[in-house]
Order: structure tokens, then C-alpha cells, then sequence
């Protein structure tokens, strides 16, 4: 009888950077977008809706640059009252997650300029070894599929 596992095939191909601050996720926002010359916009909230709760959690998401740029950027807000989105690190308010080629020299250079910010206490890359709940982090924005029609030239 052949050995059968069960796998959980969830992408790891990004980098994770928290960020404690107590500036509001926007002037954050606007702070990366200085710093990595992108251009963050706020997205649907990512939204649990747990079993054992009567209510849902929900967190703030802003991304920036598209799936097919160099690298894209999300920043997901880590708590939200008395929840918080990731258990493993929750003296982070925020989560910069990096998906696509992002160099040793590029993070560091990323979380010096974050700590530049005012009012950021403190900002450290977030090894994914330690995140257990990695599946809070998938977010696909919903895109609504624009239809094209066809005008009829008389």
C-alpha cells in the first residue's frame, strides 16, 4: 500500500518585513511609496470568517505594482482591535509582504529607509520559518472582467 501525504502547496516565494508604528496605515502607504517609487492603492479588505467566532475579522490591505512588474508589494495591516492577523508576530502592526527578486542588499536598504519613517518604533525582516499561519497571507484581489463591446459604425 503506497504511503500517501497530505501537502500544503502554498507559495513562499516572497520576503516578509513588519513594521511597528503607530502611523496610520495610509501615511504608511505614502511613506513606501516615497521610499520604493511605487504607488501603493487600497484594495479589498482580507476578511476571516472563523468557526468558532460569531463575527468577521477583517484587515486592511494596500498593494502595489502589478503581477507582471519586477516586484510587487503588499502591505497588510496586523491587527484590528483585539485580533491580529498573524499570532507569531503580533508586536508588529504592520506586514510589508515582497514577492519577485528582492537581494539581500535591496531588504536591508528597505528596512533602514523604513525606519526612517516618523513614528515607526521598529522594522525587521520576519524569517517565514517562524509564520505557522502562512495561508493569511494569500490575497487575490478579485478583478472584475470587463466586457468590450463592439460599436456598430452605420
Amino acid at each position: 500500500m503506497a504511503d500517501k501525504k497530505i501537502t500544503n502547496d502554498l507559495s513562499t516565494d516572497y520576503k516578509l518585513v513588519g513594521i511597528s508604528s503607530s502611523l496610520k496605515e495610509y501615511k504608511l502607504c505614502y511613506h513606501l511609496n516615497n521610499l520604493l517609487s511605487c504607488d501603493f492603492r487600497k484594495v479589498i479588505d482580507l476578511i476571516f470568517e472563523p468557526t468558532d467566532r460569531t463575527r468577521k475579522i477583517q484587515f486592511s490591505v494596500f498593494k502595489a505594482g502589478e503581477e507582471d512588474d519586477k516586484n510587487q508589494f503588499v502591505v497588510f495591516t496586523n491587527k484590528n482591535l483585539q485580533d491580529v492577523l498573524l499570532p507569531e508576530i503580533s508586536n508588529f502592526d504592520y506586514v510589508l509582504q515582497i514577492h519577485g527578486k528582492c537581494e539581500e542588499d535591496n531588504l536591508r536598504n528597505l528596512i533602514h529607509g523604513v525606519k526612517q519613517f516618523p513614528e515607526v518604533v521598529m522594522t525587521a525582516e520576519i524569517p517565514l520559518k517562524k509564520i505557522k499561519s502562512k495561508e493569511r497571507l494569500v490575497y487575490e484581489e478579485i478583478k472584475p472582467v470587463l466586457k468590450l463591446m463592439k460599436r456598430k459604425i452605420i
